[in-house]
């Protein structure tokens, strides 16, 4: 096993090596893996990709199609290898024939699923007797049955696949044959990760030896809760919330959701995990952050109707945290006009109130940040307190 394939035998779902690690070349380099091992075995065989990989189409989601053509002399000793030879690039979950091919003297179809290897990245192997193997008797079979519980798992994989290239229909029909297998009854509602994870908790009691790959399937459909429920959502709203989203209007994104209409409604931490996907998606599309320099805010003051009689920090917040706005203070009428906004991180309040005092110094107003040392939206207001004498820099 190589440096590569030992890297694919991960157990960590979220790590390089699991369902979130969807990384075509990693995927490439192990199919080149197989392809050699299967040739190595057997000289004269020849092994080649076919399907998307081959054609140049694949996407992150592409299982790995590969026919091995072996001399008809060799067939059924292939056959009894390949469980090996497989074994030699990476640790084995399941290996399981198409029963639609068990008996045939010409081909075999196998289906293969490796250990921390993500479940979308399935290994169809075709062998194919060039030509057929002779003889009467029919070489054994290779693989595991494939049961209807095992069906249903990987048709529960195909839908989760389906999902997130945004082919819903496709999706409904895999999972609607995949609780016909189990002689369940489908009632697919089209929220995808409830009804994904239903299929994989019922094969999982119907072959309870099925229980460690229905496990890998929630822990799949747990990696990409984000990605179903933005794909439960009507694609109406969807386009609403991408528009609020470039809009900057992250609050009114994450009640569109709410607000949606899908039942049960969605948490709001679902929605900003949604949120926070939609904005990486649409960043080359999102406006720059506008400069927080002291000279830009000055400049942006010099642009006001009125001159500001004082500059003030005040709490804002949005599903993602805490925000300090710098505001410039109009009098007569009272108003609040934004400057800048500063997320609250690791360096806490101390950027937003810096920045603060070196506006207010440069505009000769006072600067005033009533809560500096934890979040209070209801703080009083500049206005509130115009009575009183504030300490400088508060």
């Amino acid at each position: 096993m190589n440096g590569e394939s030992a890297a694919i035998s991960g157990e960590n779902p979220r790590d390089g090596a699991g369902e979130g690690g969807l990384d075509p070349a990693r995927r490439a380099a192990f199919a080149q893996d197989l392809l050699r091992a299967l040739t190595a075995h057997c000289p004269g065989s020849r092994a080649k990709l076919r399907g998307s990989l081959a054609r140049g189409t694949a996407d992150a989601y592409s299982d790995i199609d590969i026919v091995w053509t072996v001399p008809g002399g060799r067939f059924a000793p292939c056959l009894a290898a390949v469980r090996d030879v497989l074994e030699s690039v990476a640790p084995l979950e399941s290996l399981r024939t198409d029963p639609d091919a068990r008996n045939s003297r010409e081909r075999r179809l196998l289906f293969a699923a490796f250990r921390g290897l993500p479940l979308f990245w399935r290994v169809d192997l075709e062998v194919v007797s060039s030509p057929p193997a002779p003889g009467e008797s029919r070489p054994a079979s290779c693989g595991d049955d494939w049961s209807g519980p095992a069906s249903a798992l990987a048709n529960a994989v195909a839908a989760t696949k389906a999902v997130l290239r945004g082919q819903p229909q496709n999706a409904q029909g895999l999972l609607e044959r995949g609780f016909r297998r189990i002689d369940a009854p489908d009632g697919v509602s089209g929220r995808w990760f409830a009804d994904i994870r239903r299929l994989a908790e019922t094969a999982a009691r119907r072959e309870p030896g099925l229980r460690p790959l229905a496990d890998r399937v929630l822990r799949l459909t747990d990696s990409h809760r984000a990605q179903l429920l933005w794909r439960t959502l009507p694609a109406a709203v969807r386009e609403r919330v991408d528009e609020l989203v470039l809009a900057g209007r992250n609050i009114q994104a994450v009640q569109a959701m709410r607000e949606s209409g899908i039942d049960p409604r969605p948490e709001l931490h679902e929605c900003a995990e949604v949120l926070d996907g939609r904005q990486r998606e649409l960043a080359d599309r999102l406006p720059p952050p506008a400069p927080r320099d002291v000279g830009t805010l000055a400049g942006a003051v010099g642009a006001l109707s009125r001159d500001p009689v004082a500059v003030e920090a005040v709490w804002d917040g949005d599903t993602r945290g805490w925000i300090v706005v710098l505001t410039a203070v109009l009098a007569e009428p009272w108003e609040s006009v934004a400057l800048a906004g500063f997320r609250i991180g690791a360096a806490g309040t101390g950027e937003a109130a810096r920045t603060g005092r070196e506006l207010a110094a440069r505009l000769g107003i006072p600067f005033r940040f009533a809560s500096p040392d934890e979040p209070d939206e209801d703080a009083p207001r500049w206005w509130d307190v115009r009575h009183r004498s504030p300490a400088p820099g508060r």
